[in-house]
């Protein structure tokens, strides 16, 4: 009895203390316990994070691929255009996976190929789309790879366009959100993501037609908008996901989570950020952010949208900070009511969140011409003031004639009566 009961001991401490780091760690209090091991929330509309677990560790990102191939065919391509499938459709190294069956020569306009790609997540028409709008695949990734660059993704590194397992194929959860966020304030990206199936047409008998969004979340939660899932053995399940709930819009990045939880753990990070954390106006539109001289005169520069700013409930201290820089680097001579001459940089502490225009108050015309204007008034002015001084010559001189007349006329009177 007593080496049953050691034994069994020996297998409780053996269970802890195989429990993987991750989990052991206590999370501070009301964060969420998130099993993927990367986890990111950002607030879509201040930029600020709310929740982060490994933002920064080098991932898998699987078909959340797709957000940067779909974003950037709405991007530059044109939706009436027709996609013509090439050979490619035949290389399994390229095409691999969920797969809507093209053949080539097949066509179909963008627009629909586009439901293939984000509902579906067919790596077929992730090809197709991609040899359309770069002409070929590896120009393709190099388009990817500069607009990361663009939403300030560093860490991120694409070589296909599906999301297959690559070497060097990465990102992380904070660069994933970070493209997440600039993909989904993009309307017809967002209008797609955000559909739940769609039908499309195909020349091809016997193929699938209905794309049904592969997001669960869409089915089980009203107030859940987007965007995209992922998986290979390597990735295991990755999520992106976007929730919209009085006025306040957030989206969420899991990556490399082991099953199904993923959905309750993004809906556990919602939770977290609706009730921790509250959403203000920093700024709003028309604010001055700051004034510049224009030809000595002072030009207020304003915002044409809001700046806004997340705060924790129980640190409702915290503040951005705002940074002017003018878009030229010489002083201005003239400027236009509305013109863009300066931006502000949103940032919260070393975090850069936003950069927005600034527009000129009102309009300052050149020196030259003001002096060319005052000129011209003078000229005008000095004219006036002769021809004034002309008239009131002509009225004296026929007031003095007038009187002349007169004292005659009466000298004529007073002689008649005299005779």
């Amino acid at each position: 009895m007593l080496k049953l009961i050691t034994a069994v001991l020996l297998t409780i401490v053996m269970i802890v203390s195989v429990v993987p780091t991750a989990f052991a760690l206590e999370a501070s209090p009301g964060e969420p316990q998130v099993r993927g091991e990367g986890a990111y929330l950002i607030d879509v509309l201040s930029g600020q994070t709310l929740y982060m677990k490994n933002p920064d560790m080098p991932l898998a990102p699987a078909s959340t691929t797709k957000i940067m191939t779909g974003l950037l065919a709405i991007e530059r391509g044109n939706l009436t255009d027709t996609v013509t499938a090439s050979p490619s459709m035949l290389n399994k190294k390229l095409v691999d996976g969920t797969l809507i069956y093209l053949v080539p020569g097949e066509t179909m306009p963008l627009k629909e190929m586009l439901y293939a790609v984000l509902l579906n997540s067919a790596n077929d028409a992730a090809v197709a789309v991609a040899e359309h709008i770069g002409g070929n695949l590896p120009n393709f990734v190099d388009m990817m790879n500069q607009r990361a660059l663009e939403m300030g993704a560093t860490h991120t590194h694409f070589v296909n366009t599906c999301g297959l397992t690559d070497i060097g194929h990465v990102t992380t959860a904070h660069d994933l959100a970070l493209i997440a966020r600039v993909a989904y304030q993009n309307p017809t990206f967002a209008q797609y993501v955000r559909t739940k199936s769609q039908t499309i047409s195909r020349s091809e008998p016997n193929t699938p037609t209905l794309m049904v969004n592969q997001n669960k979340l869409l089915f089980r939660d009203a107030t859940v908008d987007g965007i995209k899932t992922g998986y290979t053995s390597a990735a295991q399940n990755c999520l992106v996901a976007s929730v919209t709930k009085d006025g306040r819009h957030f989206i969420g990045v899991i990556l490399k989570s082991p099953g199904a939880e993923i959905y309750t753990d993004m809906q556990a990070m919602f939770e977290f950020g609706f009730t921790q954390f509250n959403g203000t106006i920093f700024k709003p539109s028309g604010s001055i952010i700051s004034t510049m001289m224009v030809n000595n005169v002072p030009v207020n520069l304003t915002i044409d949208r809001p700046i806004y700013m997340t705060q924790n409930v129980n640190d409702l201290s915290s503040t951005l900070n705002l940074k002017v820089k003018p878009t030229s680097s010489s002083p201005l001579s003239s400027v236009a009511e509305g013109q863009v001459v300066a931006e502000v940089e949103v940032s919260d502490g070393n975090t850069l969140l936003n950069t927005l225009p600034l527009k000129s108050s009102r309009t300052i015309l050149p020196a030259s011409t003001l002096s060319s204007a005052s000129l011209k008034y003078a000229s005008w002015i000095k004219g006036l003031i002769i021809m004034g001084v002309l008239l009131l010559l002509v009225i004296i001189n026929r007031k003095i004639h007038a009187a002349k007349r007169y004292r005659r006329q009466m000298q004529l009177a007073r002689r008649r009566e005299s005779h």
